[in-house]
């Protein structure tokens, strides 16, 4: 699948530990923005504080889970 973009990334280039670093790093600036959200309203900041922690924590979990499924 070739783009005319020479900047776009084929799905099937990116290893699963880019998938697992990139989706830490969105956890993580949602983690951020909800920091910045709470002071202003609280109770929406503190939800996205954690949901931004859930997503953080996930990535490496579902890493090592689909390393030991495959078997390495």
């Amino acid at each position: 699948m070739s783009s005319p973009d020479p900047r776009s990334v084929d799905p099937g280039e990116i290893e699963p530990i880019g998938a697992t670093i990139a989706v830490a790093f969105t956890g993580a600036a949602i983690g951020l923005v909800g920091a910045a959200v709470s002071f202003v309203a609280v109770d929406f900041g503190v939800a996205l504080i954690g949901v931004g922690v859930v997503v953080a924590l996930s990535s490496p979990l579902a890493y090592v889970r689909m390393k030991r499924l495959r078997g390495g």
